[in-house]
């Protein structure tokens, strides 16, 4: 049975992403409003959709994917992985175009909460279909008894998004785009805006779920989460543009690492959360060098994206090691390296990668 209510008690068993996207995602709205707090600036209408991943980058990725898991089996614990794509594949719905995506990042779109599955509702179109790459251990924890939750599937119409906090520092490409899709008609089955959010705007701590939400899209999805949820408490948080795994990470009961760049006032988080220690992650002085011609999706913050073990272990980048272990050391917090090229480029790093079905945990108030 799967059961998993925290982020950081002992890990027993855990989905670890597979493959690497050999080149971008269909270029189109959903992407560019995703993706917003990282690439907002950038001549986003001179990429080519069609513009290669570099071979070496993919072979790096792949290699250190794989020896991050062999790590985490190395410490006792039951690595599952999703059938590998051999392909992208073209998709089209009633309402747009886009490809497949490789599911590499397997936290972004299912919350794990107590024994429940719960898929969320995507926030972009080339991730519509991911999760039927995990849908056969799905399956096989259902069968065991666990319960799992679809949340309804939304059209993602151009006109079922919120501009307002993209807006706020919108280029003119992007609020030329905006004003297009205002001066459209809406479709038939527009019904303003839909619920979307991803299962990494959330962070479990128990009875309690941190959930970033910076658009009316995201609040909708709150509602529903706490509706389907009733004994759980969710909070919402407004901190950056989606995810919240690169901001926030919780290492046990009273201790968070956070991400100063974009928690620059703990007055943001719960009451009860701001009572919490918070170690302030430092900055790596050993960062990657990328070309010009390369696009970071994700920002520096993604070296804080950690791996729980237990409460005394974590994983984190062995470009990182040498500035987080001096400043965990004095909490009793082992930090183990391991490699993993190009997380900027992929989007993702061990938070992101992993998906934690069951830890040696209970249902409890850490507030």
């Amino acid at each position: 049975m799967i059961k998993s209510y925290n982020e950081w008690d002992k890990l027993e068993e855990v989905i670890i992403g597979k493959g690497c996207i050999p080149t971008l995602p269909a270029l189109e709205l959903s992407f560019q409003l995703f993706f917003h707090d990282n690439i907002h600036g950038q001549n986003f209408n001179e990429w080519d959709s069609k513009q290669p991943i570099k071979k070496h980058h993919i072979q790096e990725l792949e290699e250190d994917v794989e020896g991050f898991a062999e790590l985490v089996e190395s410490h006792g614990i039951r690595v599952r992985r999703p059938k590998p794509m051999t392909k992208i594949q073209k998709i089209k719905t009633p309402y747009w175009d886009s490809t497949t995506f490789y599911p590499l990042n397997v936290r972004d779109q299912t919350l794990i909460v107590g024994n429940k599955i719960i898929e969320t509702p995507p926030l972009t179109r080339f991730r519509y279909f991911e999760n039927d790459a995990m849908k056969h251990l799905f399956m096989e924890y259902f069968r065991e008894g666990a319960g799992w939750i679809v949340a309804p599937r939304p059209m993602i119409l151009d006109d079922s998004f919120d501009f307002d906090y993209v807006l706020k520092t919108a280029d003119e490409n992007t609020k030329k785009w905006y004003d297009e899709i205002q001066e459209k008609t809406p479709h038939e089955f527009s019904y303003g805006y839909e619920m979307m959010f991803d299962a990494a705007n959330c962070m479990r701590f128990g009875e309690d779920i941190i959930m970033n939400v910076s658009t009316q899209n995201h609040i909708l999805g709150a509602k529903w989460l706490q509706q389907i949820l009733p004994k759980h408490n969710i909070h919402m948080v407004k901190l950056v543009d989606d995810h919240i795994d690169s901001t926030i990470v919780p290492l046990r009961p009273g201790l968070l690492l956070i991400d100063p760049q974009h928690l620059r006032d703990k007055t943001l988080l719960p009451k009860w959360l701001q009572k919490w220690d918070m170690v302030v992650a430092p900055i790596s002085s050993h960062p990657e060098e990328y070309e010009d011609d390369d696009i970071l999706l994700a920002s520096r913050s993604i070296d804080i994206n950690v791996l729980s073990i237990d409460t005394h272990t974590i994983i984190c980048h062995s470009r990182y090691y040498s500035e987080l272990q001096p400043i965990l050391k004095p909490y009793g917090i082992e930090c183990i390296p391991c490699q993993l090229r190009h997380s900027r480029i992929f989007a993702g790093a061990f938070h992101c990668l992993t998906l934690d079905v069951k830890r040696d945990c209970k249902y409890e108030n850490y507030r």
